[in-house]
Formats: C-alpha cells, sequence, structure tokens
C-alpha cells in the first residue's frame, strides 16, 4: 500500500509481483484482486489481502 490508503490497486500489487521475479498482465493481476475482493470495490484492503495469501 505505497499511498497509504489501505488499499492494493493492481498497480501496487504489480510492484509486489514483479519485486518477487514474477511478470503477471495486467489482466491476471485483475483476476487475483476479483478472486478476493469481497466488496468489490476493485482494490485489496488488509482482510482481502490475508485472505489471498491464505
Amino acid at each position: 500500500d505505497k499511498d497509504g490508503d489501505g488499499q492494493i490497486t493492481t498497480k501496487e500489487l504489480g510492484t509486489v509481483m514483479r519485486s518477487l521475479g514474477q511478470n503477471p498482465s495486467e489482466s491476471e493481476l485483475q483476476d487475483m484482486i476479483n478472486e478476493v475482493d469481497a466488496d468489490n470495490n476493485g482494490t485489496i484492503d488488509f482482510p482481502e489481502f490475508l485472505t489471498m495469501m491464505a
């Protein structure tokens, strides 16, 4: 959450994934977010992030 707003965007998720040696497409990043985005706001908050990491 680079800007400190409590949400992780596809851009922020992509930055993390690339730092781990992955190279996901924008579509793949959006799919990852959509899988755990319980409130359907297009971003991941901390509880949703925990779900994604589980």
